[in-house]
């Protein structure tokens, strides 16, 4: 096992003392490792989500050429997609 220590620091004398973590600091610490974790995949998977749902969207109006063209770039201003190009 890692030991793991604090550093703390008397800011009115200067004095450091390093001491050796509670268990109660270390398990607080892996709660707030695994917590920010599991908020950083969630965020990964909403934007996942919404660039898949952007994607869908230009290819649905893109698929559209009945669309007249100004209705077609207003949907995709509205929606913040990017139309692909026409070749």
């Amino acid at each position: 096992m890692i030991e793991m220590y604090l550093a703390e620091i008397d800011c009115e004398t200067g004095v450091e003392t390093v001491r050796p973590l509670t268990a109660e600091e270390i398990a607080q610490r892996e709660a707030d490792i695994a917590r920010a974790e599991a908020e950083r995949a969630a965020k990964e998977a909403a934007e996942a989500t919404e660039a898949a749902e952007r994607l869908a969207l230009a290819t649905w109006i893109a698929s559209h050429p009945d669309l007249p063209e100004a209705a077609r770039n207003a949907l995709a201003r509205a929606t913040g997609v990017t139309l692909p190009v026409a070749e």
